[in-house]
């Protein structure tokens, strides 16, 4: 029992301490003779697979066993793998080929908001020499397998691209101007808006053109709407609130799909598809945010009429465009100088007299009217959740409330008007009476008449 037991703690006193802080110099040594110095000196297992070969310079300082032994194997080009109390030196490729691998470790991600084959492309260049992704498409989830470093690395990645996105509120109105004779050219916005802030008035008509305009807006919305009611006649050709994405594009359109054919010929194989022409009041924004809050929106607002000829050949009149702004949360965008000219032909005559062949003439007129109109874009966008959408949403309570407040004073005003009717038999009768004639004279008689008090 005794001798067994001294030949227990011999076994055991003889186990290598791979975590043992030594220093290695070397200079050009093959590494298959480095693995063997370190193996001997240290008392530890190491196995270099066939192949392994070439010259190595290692000056390592206060390192562990574990580490030295790693890093020489890197230095050749090679992996470290371990087993047990044994380190095997084989190549990359063979990792884990033979043997169950210590080297690597699996683990899965769960893709909530992203493209898991996007993800999986930026996520392979952060991989080690060892690792494979792999993705499962109908559960967007990755399986990556590394080394514990290069997982602990990819999770940090995956955290910062796969994270929540916010969510944008696009407020927008999409206006239609009608020109008159003293600003046929379009409207001079920049006499209206100055920068950053909103002028309110009716001085500014142009002439000659002033273009395309784009402007941040203050937060007096209410008073810029007025000031375009004001200045001549609008119209709204649309109104559309939109929740989006950040950096997904949001649309909408009010208006007509017309189909038409399309013919394809390819190695003298025709084939026909349907295709669609949209016309209408057509609005796009692609919203982004940045770290700061600040809103990017690509916006192209579109107002188009389309048509299909008899031998269905598409075409279409568009008054549109596409531009890029930056603005801060809950700051209005404006757009104009979207000029367009539409010209209305018109016919009206005598009846019966203007449908006379020859003579017919006579008695009937042509019009042609030209009319320019311009077509204005305002829009506000809002982080949902953040401090300006928090600040609209109060901002509603508080028109909700007043608006209540005031229905509620009407009824009561109301109420007591029918009190003290009921309580005058002679205001009952003046008000039967002024609802019964219109004529003010034979009201002044009536109640001139003493009869009646």
């Amino acid at each position: 029992m005794l001798c067994a037991l001294i030949l227990l703690l011999a076994v055991r006193g003889a186990v290598a301490d791979i975590n043992k802080v030594i220093s290695v110099n070397v200079l050009d040594m093959d590494i298959a003779e480095v693995m063997a110095l370190l193996a001997t000196k240290e008392q530890v297992n190491i196995l270099v697979n066939n192949g392994v070969e070439g010259d190595i310079s290692l000056n390592l300082y206060d390192v562990t066993v574990k580490d030295a032994i790693e890093a020489a194997a890197r230095a050749g080009g090679y992996a470290a793998e371990r087993i047990g109390n044994t380190f095997y030196i084989v190549k990359p490729d063979d990792v884990g080929s033979r043997y169950k691998s210590s080297l690597t470790t699996v683990r899965t991600f769960s893709i909530r908001y992203s493209d898991p084959e996007k993800v999986k492309t930026i996520i392979e260049e952060y991989l080690s020499d060892y690792g494979v992704v792999s993705v499962l498409e109908d559960r967007s989830i990755l399986i990556v397998e590394d080394t514990p470093e290069h997982i602990r690395r990819v999770g940090a990645i995956l955290k910062s691209i796969d994270s929540t996105p916010r969510q944008i509120l696009i407020e927008a109105k999409i206006l239609e101007i009608t020109l008159s004779d003293s600003n046929a050219y379009g409207i001079n916005w920049t006499k209206v808006f100055s920068e950053g802030s909103t002028v309110v008035g009716v001085q500014g008509l142009t002439a000659p053109a002033s273009g395309l305009f784009i402007n941040r807006l203050t937060d007096n919305f209410e008073a810029t709407l007025e000031a375009l009611y004001s200045k001549s006649d609008v119209r709204t050709l649309s109104s559309p609130n939109l929740v989006t994405r950040e950096n997904t594009e949001a649309s909408v359109i009010i208006g007509d799909r017309q189909g038409y054919r399309v013919t394809t010929t390819i190695n003298q194989v025709t084939t026909e598809s349907i295709e669609f022409l949209e016309s209408g009041v057509i609005l796009r924004v692609l919203p982004t945010v940045d770290e700061f809050g600040n809103i990017i929106m690509e916006i192209h607002p579109e107002v188009s009429t389309g048509f299909i000829s008899t031998d269905g050949v598409p075409s279409q009149q568009t008054t549109e465009v596409t531009t890029e702004i930056m603005t801060k949360d809950g700051q209005p965008i404006f757009i104009g100088g979207l000029i367009k000219n539409n010209v209305n032909d018109g016919k009206s005559g005598v009846p019966v007299l203007s449908k006379i062949p020859l003579v017919g003439a006579l008695f009937s007129s042509r019009t042609r009217a030209s009319i320019n109109t311009e077509t204005v874009v305002l829009i506000s966008p809002y982080v949902v959740g953040g401090e300006a959408h928090q600040m609209m949403l109060e901002k509603a309570v508080r028109v909700e409330h007043q608006q209540k407040l005031l229905s509620a004073e009407l009824e009561r005003i109301g109420s007591d008007m029918d009190k003290k009717a009921a309580s005058d038999p002679v205001a009952v009768e003046r008000q039967t009476y002024d609802n019964d004639l219109d004529d003010p004279a034979q009201d002044e008689n009536l109640w001139g008449d003493e009869s009646y008090f």
